[in-house]
């Protein structure tokens, strides 16, 4: 099994319309796309995380979309929000899925449509499958190839990254209250759960964050 991390770089008739809405205002940056279900009605209904602060823009936008057959917007703060979308496939929707959702693939969420007119994504298949699906990628969408790999589960979700002891820091930290809103606990909290000094423990939250956190803003993959 092979992970591979591609960019894909759209011309205007592949770019839905959504993401060429997101690449020509300057209140948006990116959306990332974090579930999807494809129905036999050749709709597919999808949760966006989209970094923006017009939310009323976005689902204006929404509105005006042909293919849109329901949406709903859930502002989450003043500089990001979710949306659910029920879209109709078009035709160079279906081209594109038809690439990468063939036997032995899988697309890991999230895929991130960002501002440049690019999307990112992972894909885990056989090594003969993802190179097939690379090959065949329509001649109209650049693909470049960010970095290939040996399946690692941990490649796929980053708490798996994590070495035992650092996952128990970080169940303790919760526990004590080290993350909480007022943070009651403390790192001596943590060290004192954990039998270790508290320069230890600091060490095993650092890393920890560090791993969680690279994952949360797309550095790594």
């Amino acid at each position: 099994m092979k992970t591979l991390r591609l960019r894909l770089e759209l011309d205007e008739a592949t770019t839905h319309p959504m993401h060429a809405f997101v690449c020509r205002r300057e209140e948006f940056s990116r959306s990332r796309l974090l579930h999807w279900n494809v129905g036999g009605d050749g709709t597919v209904s999808m949760i966006f995380h989209v970094n923006g602060t017009a939310p009323d823009a976005y689902a204006a936008a929404l509105a005006e979309v042909e293919s849109v057959a329901a949406h709903q917007v859930a502002v989450r703060g003043d500089e990001s929000f979710y949306v659910y979308v029920r879209d109709d496939l078009r035709d160079a929707d279906q081209r594109l899925l038809g690439t990468y959702r063939g036997d032995s693939l899988v697309i890991v969420p999230p895929v991130t449509y960002r501002a440049d007119r690019s999307m990112l994504f992972t894909l885990v298949g056989t090594a003969e499958a993802v190179q097939a699906a690379v090959s065949e990628t329509p001649d109209d969408v650049a693909v470049d190839v960010l970095s290939v790999r040996p399946y690692d589960a941990g490649a796929v979700d980053s708490l798996l990254r994590l070495t035992d002891r650092q996952r128990e820091a970080v169940r303790v930290a919760v526990d004590v209250g080290y993350y909480g809103a007022r943070r009651a606990g403390s790192v001596a909290a943590v060290a004192e759960e954990l039998g270790c000094s508290t320069a230890t423990a600091a060490e095993h939250l650092r890393k920890a964050e560090a791993e969680i956190m690279s994952r949360v803003v797309d550095r790594r993959l």
